[in-house]
């Protein structure tokens, strides 16, 4: 049995939202770049194993055409999700770096 979600997923999705709205606008400061780029690898790992499960979700109904591609387009997010958190998390050493300079 799958375990019941605290809020609607409508309400966790809609603060996603607002919380990376929020980001596009932040004046990061440069020494907090390591840690958020840790949030950042997790936050998208997160969301890639989300639409990874609404991915099988669909695929255990009858698979219309529609329900077919749209199971496809969840497949490929959740791997694009994936990819962006393995990236991030390459720089890991970068972030590091930057965060220590002395001159910004």
């Amino acid at each position: 049995m799958v375990p019941e979600a605290a809020l609607p997923a409508t309400v966790v999705t809609a603060h996603l939202s607002s919380c990376a709205e929020s980001l596009t606008g932040a004046d990061l400061p440069v020494t907090d770049l390591a840690e958020a780029a840790g949030h950042l690898v997790a936050g998208q790992q997160h969301i890639g194993v989300a639409l990874d499960g609404l991915a099988r979700r669909l695929a255990r109904g009858p698979l219309t055409e529609e329900r077919a591609a749209l199971v496809e387009v969840l497949r490929a997010a959740a791997a694009a999700s994936q990819h962006a958190a393995e990236a991030l998390e390459a720089g890991g050493q970068l972030f590091e770096s930057v965060a220590n300079e002395t001159h910004f």
